[in-house]
């Protein structure tokens, strides 16, 4: 959770880097990346854009406060699907601001001279982390897809 000055703890940064990692899939002769210092350059990003700034903590926040975090010891604890689950909780909470947080995490990522290309499947607006269209969601109990109706 982080600073009441809203700075970040230490636990908050190890966090942010290992959810980096499991927000882009780089390939095996890519950077992961935490390597590339991300986190410093997203923080530099939202520092006079109060709504990305916004976003990002609250991600942040949501991330800390996962039950399944709590539960083992924090989000570095969890396995490496258990960090995707905690995303894909979080992206299903709050969607506007983890869609956000993720394309701040790929631009970045993918304007690093020693990344790989930005891959063309990340154009498409309708495509977040989960790789659920808008207008579906998880529903939490059994992580299955539904499509979720609205009126007309």
């Amino acid at each position: 959770m982080p600073n009441q000055d809203g700075s970040l703890t230490r636990a908050d940064e190890v966090a942010l880097a290992q959810a980096f990692d499991r927000m882009i899939s780089a390939g095996e002769s890519a950077p992961l990346p935490q390597s590339l210092g991300m986190l410093a350059q997203i923080q530099q990003n939202v520092t006079n854009d109060e709504a990305a700034r916004s976003s990002f903590m609250r991600v942040v926040e949501a991330l800390s406060l996962d039950l399944l975090s709590h539960a083992v010891g924090g989000f570095s604890a969890l396995t490496e699907q258990e960090q995707t689950a905690s995303l894909l909780s979080v992206e299903n909470s709050l969607p506007r601001e983890f869609a956000a947080v993720l394309g701040m995490v790929r631009d970045i990522y993918y304007d690093a001279e020693q990344t790989p290309d930005r891959p063309s499947s990340f154009d498409d607006d309708s495509e977040i982390f989960g790789k659920i269209s808008i207008g579906e969601e998880l529903e939490p109990a059994t992580k299955k897809r539904r499509i979720i109706r609205t009126k007309s």
